[in-house]
């Protein structure tokens, strides 16, 4: 163990080291800038529609009064008890979205949608401070429950919806209601039909009903404080995202070499087509990491840093993959790595405590999440109408 957590030290620090060198000249000459005096604005930015849209939304469904205020932040977002979004600042400058695609693999336009709606389901709960009512603490659980980040997860449990990927409603029950606003609040998301027949449907008849209740109310906290705002950032680009890969979780147990060889050892008669096994591993690390964390449940940088660290062993044991059986190998690989992703979900558990909230973490990506058949005539119209 000792020697597998000086392999992932290093490797951890040749990505630190070395990112910075695989992008645009344009890119590198920001680095030392910092972060308050990009003039980052949402206003202008490719921000700008995504919460355009998340208020066109929210007024379909007749919201009059509920208009959660954005900034653009670290990370995405939302303060506990406070009705306001962050939007993680590299959607908002070409620029800095390059290092977050060498990074971790940027959020596209579906899922950024996915992550607006989540979080204007918590600044409804907090607008109108429903986490108070008896009715929605009988229906969700206790707000005050312990918060952690390595859940336990029980997959396709009925009683909550599905949304982000993880199983994240059920890792707290204010996680719980933002992921029901969310699916209700989506243009053509069938919930009715979706989640007929299960506890879910409970839920999501609540959130239409307290929103029908609430539609011309005034909020009891219409507007909130900011956690942290772009201009307060007075570290450099380059500070910000060496901070971001320490942050990142750091897996428990490693692939083993043997295994790793193994998987993409050809017995096939014939010619071989060989091409390098890390070459095909980066080709579908995004779908990789992505798929393992859905149905996981296993934070997304943990999948990420065991995708990336096979894809590394593979290169330096100059590993070769014949290409008659890349969805084979692609296969055992997703099997391999997903039991290495539950190992070290099991390994990095601690015992919970009682902590108070502070903002949430968005700690994995979501996949794009495919429309379900639209609910009726009216939703079939603003779907397709998108922006």
């Amino acid at each position: 163990m000792a020697g597998q957590s000086g392999e992932l030290a290093q490797a951890c620090a040749g990505a630190a080291n070395t990112f910075v060198d695989r992008v645009p000249a344009e890119v590198q000459a920001i680095m030392a800038t910092r972060i308050c005096d990009l003039g980052l604005k949402i206003e202008g930015s490719p921000v700008e529609r995504y919460v355009g849209r998340l208020y066109r939304e929210l007024e379909r469904k007749r919201l009059a009064n509920f208009r959660p205020q954005c900034y653009l932040s670290d990370e995405w977002g939302c303060p506990s008890g406070e009705p306001t979004i962050g939007i993680p600042l590299y959607l908002a400058d070409a620029r800095l979205a390059v290092l977050e695609r060498e990074l971790n693999d940027l959020e596209g336009p579906v899922e950024t949608m996915q992550y607006m709606r989540h979080e204007a389901g918590h600044a409804f709960n907090y607008a109108y401070e429903l986490y108070k009512r008896d009715d929605w603490q009988q229906l969700f659980g206790s707000f005050r429950r312990a918060y952690r980040d390595d859940y336990r997860a029980i997959p396709f449990a009925r009683q909550f919806v599905t949304y982000l990927p993880g199983w994240y409603a059920q890792k707290h029950p204010d996680e719980d209601f933002a992921e029901t606003f969310a699916v209700w609040l989506t243009p053509g998301s069938n919930w009715r039909a979706r989640y007929r027949n299960t506890p879910a449907l409970h839920k999501l008849l609540y959130v239409d009903q307290v929103a029908r209740r609430v539609r011309n109310m005034k909020p009891a906290r219409p507007t909130g404080e900011a956690d942290l705002t772009v201009d307060e950032m007075d570290y450099t680009v380059a500070e910000f995202y060496e901070r971001t890969l320490q942050e990142q979780p750091v897996p428990a147990q490693l692939p083993s070499d043997t295994e790793l060889a193994g998987i993409f050892r050809s017995n096939l008669r014939g010619r071989k087509k060989l091409r390098p096994a890390a070459a095909l591993v980066k080709e579908h690390r995004k779908a990789l990491a992505d798929s393992i964390s859905q149905w996981t449940g296993v934070q997304r940088p943990l999948v990420k840093r065991l995708v990336e660290t096979i894809e590394s062993r593979l290169a330096a044991l100059d590993v070769k993959a014949d290409s008659r059986l890349a969805t084979a190998n692609l296969l055992d690989l997703m099997a391999y790595t997903t039991v290495l992703a539950l190992n070290n979900l099991e390994q990095r558990r601690k015992p919970v405590r009682e902590k108070p909230r502070s903002r949430e973490t968005a700690t994995a990506v979501p996949m794009a999440v495919q429309a379900p058949p639209v609910e009726s005539a009216t939703e079939e119209k603003i779907a397709a109408a998108g922006d």
